[in-house]
């Protein structure tokens, strides 16, 4: 047990989140070892399976001075819900024009509801950030139990991974974003003395990791020869996203390429909750929904559930679970008071509670099926475009669960003569798959080659030629009085480039400053990205958005090791310093300091 180590996988879903584990015996420890967190407390439970719990968390429903979470809250209470979407930094324009395309068709929309409110309303002195980490803090505990229960004494002192899944469309900032969470809820050193190593992985990456080698040796994996291509659909909580690979090798080792860039959108399973109150609102009508609901619909993408609704959301969280598309499919649901009393058959209400039909509930999930079957026939396109063929597609996630969503994918890639498979704990596929990445010893990578999924560069002066720049990026340098022209882009790689999982540094940002001894030799440059397919010259343009400013520390590198210019027009003599940032890009990014090509001094971040 001395070298043996433990890793841990933590799936922080938009509306479940999924803990598992195992200990790494050998380079071969078999993924049935893997012990997925199933004694979830509560007695609010939603569903029947205990792979998951609720990624929810009540402030208002505090007991004894102690927040609920999970299954805990009850039905009445307030809650915080899909609060992961908050760590994106999508603009919020765009957010209600996704939202908007969604809820198209689903009531009359009032537009004015979805002025911007100046961010979104948080627990009172609690940003995203700390509510995500307020509510992993709980499921940490209960990791923790676990561990204790199944290594008592030990795990303490075992080597520990950490490996967190992120979606693939999450933005740089995000990645941050869920890594301090994680951080600030007690996944360190301080719970876990020995934390060896943390890194993030996407979530259909590590659901595809967990597929393919459940199906090694299987039925299905006989099928499976070289170039044969497949797209992972992982469609959660809050998004579906996607990635297609393509079979490299079978002997001696089994490796995957990508084989196209990485899809996804803000389409998963909460949005068909925000589809059924808008439903709800135009049987009820306003006035009478405002009587159990604080916020008109559509609104909660704001991401609090009043209480008066709680009980009502977690009945049509059954309906929706267990929604096949049926004809004579309906369900019925009870309304909280006062609505109660209502008997108005012609609104589908009897006896205070209301009918959801078939074409009701097909009304509600069909503008996210039908968003995932258009993203699955994107990366289907991709594949063809470089001469190859999907042979199939596999549906991961909560909401690819869902029969209706498994009968639509499978009839839409049927008729493009792919077949559909639904895997055994395909709910659980993800956080699996986490634990399946981290046993994997340095070098047997199963991904081989993954695709860059935006441009990345920096904007930095060039000398000033008045044929390729604009006098408005002109400027004079006050060490050596020559011109120059700011903010052009230089992309040091490019949307689509391959990223080998062997290569430790995908590439560098080679670097020019000047200074005098009195000045700092903490220097800095914006790390700027792009999603265009052609990415701009300028800085300026409205496509290249900031990512990170990046602070490259110097402080520690002797002054004789700089060189010593001569004096400019100025009078001043200056030192330069010519020096590296290496960026590693694989599921986050990684930078680290070259001087005089040893590594030398440290580089920050700060996310923007």
């Amino acid at each position: 047990m001395p070298d043996n180590r433990l890793v841990i996988g933590l799936d922080y879903g938009t509306t479940f989140t999924g803990v598992a584990f195992c200990e790494a015996t050998s380079d071969n420890t078999p993924i049935d070892n893997i012990q997925v967190v199933h004694d979830w407390p509560g007695v609010h439970g939603q569903l029947g399976t205990k792979e998951k719990v609720p990624s929810e968390i009540s402030y208002s429903a505090a007991q004894n001075g102690k927040v609920l979470w999970g299954s805990l809250i009850p039905p009445q209470a307030q809650r915080q819900v899909w609060t992961k979407l908050e760590l994106d930094g999508q603009k919020r324009g765009d957010e209600l024009k996704m939202l908007l395309e969604l809820l198209t068709g689903i009531g009359n929309l009032d537009l004015t509801r979805f002025a911007d409110k100046g961010g979104p309303p948080a627990y009172p002195g609690k940003d995203p950030v700390d509510i995500v980490a307020d509510y992993l803090s709980h499921v940490k505990g209960q990791l923790i139990k676990n561990l204790e229960r199944t290594y008592p004494g030990v795990y303490l002192t075992m080597p520990i991974d950490l490996v967190i899944t992120v979606p693939a469309v999450w933005s740089d900032r995000a990645k941050d974003r869920t890594f301090r969470a994680v951080a600030k809820a007690g996944f360190d050193e301080k719970s876990f003395p020995n934390l060896r190593e943390t890194i993030m992985v996407t979530e259909p990456e590590a659901a595809a990791i967990y597929v393919l080698k459940t199906m090694k040796g299987g039925k299905q994996g006989e099928d499976v020869v070289v170039g044969d291509c497949f797209v992972l659909c992982d469609a959660g909580g809050g998004t579906v996203d996607l990635i297609s690979y393509r079979v490299k090798t079978i002997t001696p080792t089994f490796t995957i390429e990508e084989a196209a860039i990485g899809t996804g959108e803000k389409c998963g399973g909460s949005f068909v909750d925000r589809s059924f109150t808008q439903w709800l609102e135009k049987k009820l009508g306003t006035s009478d929904y405002k009587k159990i609901a604080d916020n008109p619909a559509g609104e909660h993408d704001q991401h609090i559930i009043e209480p008066k609704m709680g009980r009502l959301m977690q009945a049509f969280l059954t309906a929706k679970t267990s929604f096949s598309g049926e004809e004579d499919e309906e369900h019925i649901l009870p309304l909280p008071a006062p609505l109660n009393q209502i008997d108005d058959p012609d609104r589908g209400i009897e006896c205070g509670e209301i009918r959801v039909t078939s074409d009701d509930l097909k009304e509600m999930f069909d503008p996210c099926v039908e968003r995932t079957c258009a993203l699955i026939a994107g990366q289907i396109e991709q594949v063809q475009r470089v001469g190859s063929q999907v042979k199939y597609v596999f549906l991961v996630g909560g909401f690819g669960k869902s029969a209706y969503m498994f009968d639509k994918v499978r009839k839409f890639a049927k008729a493009k003569g792919i077949n559909t498979i639904q895997p055994t704990m395909a709910w659980s596929a993800v956080v699996r798959g986490a634990v399946a990445r981290g046993l994997e010893s340095k070098g047997s990578d199963l991904i081989y080659l993954r695709k860059c999924r935006r441009h990345y560069g920096t904007p930095a002066s060039e000398p000033f030629s008045a044929f390729r720049h604009s006098e408005e990026d002109a400027y004079i340098d006050e060490h050596d009085g020559e011109k120059y022209a700011k903010g052009q882009m230089s992309w040091l790689i490019k949307k689509g480039d391959p990223l080998l999982s062997s290569q430790a540094r995908h590439a560098e940002i080679e670097l020019y400053r000047t200074f005098d001894t009195s000045e700092s030799r903490v220097f800095k440059a914006r790390l700027v990205a792009c999603d265009e397919d052609i990415a701009p010259r300028r800085y300026a343009e409205d496509s290249a958005y900031n990512v990170t400013i990046l602070s490259a520390d110097l402080s520690s590198v002797p002054e004789h090791k700089f060189q010593l210019a001569q004096s400019g027009p100025y009078g001043k003599p200056y030192f330069i310093a010519n020096f590296k940032i290496n960026i590693s890009l694989e599921s986050n990014l990684k930078f680290w300091l070259t001087f005089n090509g040893q590594e030398y001094g440290s580089v920050t971040t700060q996310y923007e």
